[in-house]
């Protein structure tokens, strides 16, 4: 059964939705009615339901404030259906970034408006339990999190090689068989109404770029990429390489999506398209071909096409972080503080007092931000806690305007994050393992070479074998080797199938190479383990009939 909560202050309404509707042709019940928003939460962590009907305006906390505590906590479900005055109707559209799954004007209230948005509710909630049931890998919250971490990695450069991004597209079930790709990267202007900063500013840019994703991918299967507060990137497919036969279909598109987002948001969408490439996995280029084009954009309010004879419209160059990258990465994979500490540090002194590298400065830190997000398992959640009393959080980065700002912002990641990845070192590479080997669990039909595994991570091979042996307390390939003959025992018990089917199964290359592991891990063969296990079972029976006789 689906479980249902209500939340309402109002008696009467409460009373009515329990009448509205004959809960139990929809498989629902009603476990709970909440009067107030602290109840509600309480209720919520009690009963955990999978829809909650819940009124905005009620005592203590309202209805977006426990939907947005309750999506921290537990993500996708329960899914919010959130009921409305008309007064109220645009601040609850302004605030989308609760996720709800509908809103209902309470005076426009009808079983047949109940019974439709239910009905998207129970649609949603299966969709989101398939898409939760995919299996996850480094505290996989969402499939559509990381693709865009995916994504986020792809555009700055940092994947190790081309293998380790070909595992992670194939893992994540992405797409990317289109003849070309191009990048646009759009920024959000506007409205005036809405204040430089704070949660409705917050609400206003995640809404329009849910809605930028809807809309665009209604048209043409694309790849919509927030990346930070304001700036959103598209990956669209193209039709070649040749700009003359997919630039006049792109600027339509997204003048069309701009339009969208105008007419609903009162927002102006401008952004710079980059060049197409064949490879996806040279899309960076494209990226930063956008990103050369974008002041352009800004200049000219409006979209503007990379032109690669036209030199870029800024005056400073873009921040290279070439040389520090793959210093990072080691830093964060082997959760080396002093070593993030000191490069953080000399990037803090190449920048202080210099006023004129106030852009290369802000994208350091982005970079930063995105490699933190990036490379660590729950690198959000860090950088959440440390920037969480900030009342932008770490989303302050994006309203700073002095280098003096993007200094003391870096200067609270440095601290923080070290701090935080010392005291939690050990707790954290237990985890690691622990993935590690659910991951092997789940795939034991392929051959989990050590240099796959760790691309599948994002670790180097070195670095995940290392760890492997001294937190799991065994050699990699032993650990394989030991879960493949423990699941082969169980296979042979169950029956499924002969021994040459389940050695294919298990990914080995032969039925007799398989039968010398089992026989080196047992010290017997597979058919003597089966004959002995029947055996044993025989005997097990002729006992049991023996005590009935």
């Amino acid at each position: 059964m689906i479980k249902l909560l209500i939340a309402d202050d109002e008696a009467l309404v409460c009373i009515g939705l329990q009448s509205m509707l004959k809960w139990e042709q929809y498989n629902i019940e009603i476990v709970g009615i909440a009067h107030n928003g602290a109840q509600e939460e309480e209720m919520i962590d009690t009963l955990r339901p999978d829809i909650v009907i819940s009124d905005i305006k009620m005592p203590i906390k309202t209805g977006l404030q426990v939907a947005d505590s309750v999506r921290k906590k537990y993500g996708r479900v329960p899914l919010f259906i959130i009921l409305t005055s008309y007064e109220e109707f645009e601040y609850a559209r302004s605030a989308i970034e609760v996720q709800a799954a509908d809103y209902l004007v309470k005076l426009e209230l009808t079983p047949e408006t109940l019974a439709a948005s239910i009905q998207r509710a129970i649609t949603l909630l299966g969709e989101y339990q398939t898409i939760e049931s995919y299996p996850k890998l480094v505290h996989r919250g969402n499939l559509q999190a990381e693709r865009d971490k995916f994504f986020v990695r792809l555009f700055n450069n940092l994947f190790e090689n081309k293998n380790q991004y070909l595992l992670q597209q194939e893992d994540l079930d992405l797409d990317l068989s289109e003849s070309a790709y191009v990048v646009c990267t759009c920024r959000i202007l506007g409205p005036d109404t809405v204040p430089p900063r704070g949660d409705k500013l917050v609400a206003l840019c995640s809404s329009t770029v849910q809605m930028a994703k809807d809309t665009l991918t209604s048209i043409r299967p694309c790849h919509v990429t927030s990346l930070d507060l304001r700036n959103f990137a598209v990956t669209l497919p193209v039709c070649g390489t040749d700009p003359q036969l997919w630039m006049p279909d792109t600027q339509k598109l997204l003048a069309d999506m701009a339009s969208v987002l105008h007419n609903y948001f009162n927002v102006t969408i401008i952004g710079a398209i980059g060049f197409a490439v064949e490879d996806p996995y040279l899309l960076r280029e494209s990226y930063l071909a956008a990103r050369k084009a974008l002041p352009a954009a800004v200049k000219a309010h409006s979209f503007v096409f990379f032109s690669e004879g036209k030199p870029p419209e800024q005056d400073f160059p873009l921040f290279d972080f070439s040389e520090s990258r793959s210093e990072i990465r080691r830093a964060f994979e082997e959760m080396d503080t002093q070593a993030l500490y000191a490069i953080i540090s000399r990037m803090i002194e190449i920048f202080d007092g210099r006023s004129d590298l106030l852009v290369p400065a802000t994208d350091a830190a982005c970079n930063i931000l995105y490699m933190a997000t990036s490379l660590l398992a729950d690198g959000e959640e860090i950088v959440e806690h440390i920037f969480e009393h900030d009342p932008e959080g770490y989303r302050a980065i994006y309203q700073m305007h002095t280098i003096e700002e993007i200094a003391g912002w870096l200067v609270c990641f440095r601290d923080g994050v070290s701090e935080m990845l010392s005291t939690r070192r050990q707790s954290y590479k237990e985890q690691i393992v622990k993935n590690v080997q659910e991951y092997i669990k789940r795939n034991l039909g392929s051959k989990l070479s050590l240099n796959q595994v760790a691309d599948v991570f994002n670790f180097s091979p070195n670095y995940l074998s290392h760890l492997f042996s001294k937190t799991a307390k065994v050699n990699y390939v032993e650990y394989i080797t030991e879960t493949k003959i423990s699941a082969a025992k169980e296979m042979m018990l169950r029956g499924e199938g002969r021994i040459y089917e389940i050695s294919q199964k298990l990914g080995y290359e032969s039925a007799f190479y398989f039968s010398k592991v089992f026989k080196k891990v047992t010290g017997m063969s597979p058919r003597e383990y089966i004959q002995q296990a029947e055996a044993g079972a025989a005997s097990e029976r002729g006992v049991q009939e023996n005590g009935r006789g």
